[in-house]
């Protein structure tokens, strides 16, 4: 057999085959082995199985109809190529929109379908296969090095691979240039017999390069594995150190206890909030600490979590052994049956118990007057006005507004103004009983409940605090002190169905009343009262 025998394309196209085949093995190990971990070897290995169906189809040219010898394997080996391409981007972490190329096979396709059956030409055929092969391919390289190098696993084989491809399909076109192929096919010239020998030698290329991505990026993986580790492992011993330091430091600890030989173990941040040192707290130890009221609690929440696994959540109150100081205890635990140890933890919530009642007190209460806060003022008139219906008992409703203040402000300032509701709110807690509930409504704008009071009693109280006001001074820096009025609308409450909406509009009425006719005066909603002072 001579060399040009050997040669001869069909024989080199079988060749191919057959290396395909074995190519396509290779990867099918690979993928079976890295399926679950890189998504990009499906792809690469899809590619492969693509171009290995196209080439029995071009060995069946002539024998086949054309769009099944020509057609169907442009299709195949170009989208081959695309599958690789997308397979690369998505192994390197460089997700991108593959459009374009899809855009370009489509218009390469019909190119192909233009020079098979319109016009049909080998030679257009085989530039147009050219063309787009050696754009994939560049396309390729370019991914691959426009990636940080940190980050190409070993790609720079894949490219060197890839613009082999671009130069060999670049290199059909020029050698076209100068010789144009004849119409058949499988007369191949002697570009075109090493251009396959050249792909078949690349092909091999491709795959090993394809392992060698994969195993690079395994050893990757690997090692950030190890990395992250260890730095799991440093972070575990910084956190058993940090957690020391902060049990001191935020007043928490630990504490176990077996529930059958009633043996206690306490952490030293435990033993600081007790007083006493760590082994001399026991179950006696621990139940003289406790104020009164609170052993039995423990004691059901104890017995609750170890024979019904309920939560164990409880506050308690203790006396400090050390300082005689009383805290505030938060406790959690939870029961292992298999070790029979109840593991929990303990809180001294002593300030925090502080802050949230100042804090109580702060939303329940008008920080500039001192009165209650509408919020809260409305949910303790709604108790009220429930037990007035229950009991059937007198309840009374004053809305009080400051006279002229617009001009207070304007005239002295807002400074002026707050000393003027300032004022006003150390009047209303001073002549007001303590079951009676001022608070401050909106701006100048105040209201009163008045328990177990009728309707002439609020009004001699309404006048009393007009009167005081009336007669007060706020004083100035500069010239003569400025005294205020204020107007008050008075109502009662009559049945068990009225609302507190219902007696708050009948008494700011009143308040209209009293403004509209003349301002620093006590009106009363009730037109069967005639009270005007």
């Amino acid at each position: 057999m001579t060399l040009s025998q050997l040669l001869d394309l069909r024989t080199l196209l079988t060749t191919n085959v057959i290396s395909m085949m074995l190519c396509v093995l290779v990867m099918a190990i690979v993928w079976w082995n890295n399926r679950e971990r890189f998504a990009a070897i499906g792809q690469w290995f899809l590619s492969l199985i693509f171009q290995l169906l196209a080439f029995p189809l071009i060995l069946a040219r002539g024998i086949l109809p054309d769009t099944v010898s020509i057609l169907i394997p442009a299709w195949l080996i170009t989208s081959g190529f695309v599958l690789l391409l997308r397979g690369v981007a998505r192994h390197l972490d460089r997700p991108q929109s593959f459009r374009h190329d899809l855009a370009l096979q489509a218009v390469f396709l019909l190119i192909h379908a233009y020079f098979t059956y319109a016009v049909p030409s080998l030679l257009w055929r085989s530039v147009n296969y050219s063309v787009f092969l050696s754009w994939l391919s560049i396309e390729c390289v370019w991914l691959v090095f426009r990636t940080p190098a940190d980050r190409r696993f070993g790609a720079q084989t894949l490219a060197f691979v890839m613009a082999c491809y671009a130069l060999l399909f670049s290199g059909r076109l020029v050698f076209y240039f100068f010789n144009p192929p004849g119409p058949n096919f499988f007369l191949a010239s002697a570009y075109d017999l090493f251009m396959y020998v050249g792909t078949q030698t690349l092909l091999i290329a491709l795959t090993f390069s394809f392992i060698l991505l994969v195993n690079r990026r395994l050893l990757h993986d690997l090692l950030v594995d190890v990395r992250r580790r260890q730095e799991t492992e440093m972070a575990m011993r910084d956190n058993v150190e940090r957690l020391a330091r902060a049990e001191l430091a935020s007043k928490t600890g630990n504490w176990e206890f077996n529930p059958d030989t009633r043996v206690m173990t306490h952490s030293v941040g435990a033993a600081r909030i007790f007083g006493l040192p760590p082994e001399e707290i026991d179950e006696a130890a621990f139940r003289r600490m406790l104020l009164p009221g609170y052993e039995a609690p423990i004691e059901t929440a104890m017995a609750a979590l170890v024979q019904h696994g309920h939560p164990f959540n409880v506050e308690f109150r203790i006396r400090a052994v050390d300082t005689g100081e009383i805290k505030e205890i938060q406790s959690n635990a939870e029961f292992d049956p298999g070790r029979r140890t109840v593991f929990g933890v303990i809180h001294d919530v002593t300030e925090q118990k502080r802050i949230e009642h100042e804090l109580e007190h702060l939303v329940q209460v008008d920080p500039l007057t001192g009165v209650f806060s509408r919020r809260h003022f409305m949910a303790l008139t709604e108790r009220e006005l429930a037990n007035a219906a229950r009991y059937d008992t007198q309840l009374s409703v004053l809305m009080l507004d400051i006279d002229y203040f617009k001009q207070v402000n304007d005239t002295y300032g807002h400074q002026v103004g707050d000393q003027a509701l300032q004022q006003l709110g150390s009047i209303l807690r001073g002549l007001l009983r303590e079951v009676d509930i001022a608070g401050r409504y909106g701006g100048e704008e105040f209201a009163i409940v008045l328990p177990r009071t009728g309707l002439v009693q609020a009004f001699e109280v309404a006048e009393r605090l007009r009167r005081t006001i009336e007669f007060g001074e706020i004083p100035l820096d500069h010239g003569v002190p400025l005294k205020i009025t204020v107007s008050i609308g008075v109502t009662a409450f009559k049945d068990a169905a009225e609302n507190i909406d219902a007696l708050l509009a009948r008494a700011d009425k009143a308040l209209y009343d009293a403004k509209h006719q003349g301002r620093n005066q006590v009106c009363t909603y009730e037109t069967s009262f005639d009270l005007r002072y």
